[in-house]
């Protein structure tokens, strides 16, 4: 089973390193899309099932908090796990946002914090790691 993940950051240079450190983690892979602001990822959401959303907080159009609270108000979406990364410092919002979110990354972040951090979030069981044969 491979993992459709949704990387939501208005940030290109952000989406790439977090396409990397997904990369590092060997999961099986599948739909990898990337969306500059909430509603892109909301309506991204209409069209793929997926098993895994990375969000950053702060973004023009509609924030990453939004996007979140709209996701955990709709059936389709309420059970998909979230991770939220973002230099957000206000303690609490970060608090209101962490009780939405299955984890936090604070930005600027070490990629193997977030690669721990990516691990701790998914299960061993939602994840699928690739043989050393197939890399």
């Amino acid at each position: 089973m491979s993992l459709n993940i949704l990387i939501v950051d208005d940030c290109p240079i952000m989406r790439m390193v977090i396409r990397r450190t997904l990369n590092m983690c060997e999961f099986e892979l599948g739909e990898v899309i990337e969306a500059g602001d909430g509603k892109e990822g909301l309506d991204w959401m209409k069209t793929i099932d997926f098993d895994f959303v990375v969000a950053d907080l702060n973004m023009p159009v509609m924030t990453g908090a939004e996007m979140i609270a709209t996701m955990r108000t709709d059936p389709k979406t309420d059970a998909i796990p979230v991770l939220a990364v973002s230099a957000e410092s206000n303690d609490s919002r970060v608090n209101v946002i962490s009780s939405l979110v299955n984890g936090f990354v604070h930005k600027p972040f070490r990629v193997e914090v977030l690669r721990d951090k990516i691990f701790k979030v998914l299960s061993k069981e939602a994840i699928i790691v690739k043989p050393k044969a197939e890399q």
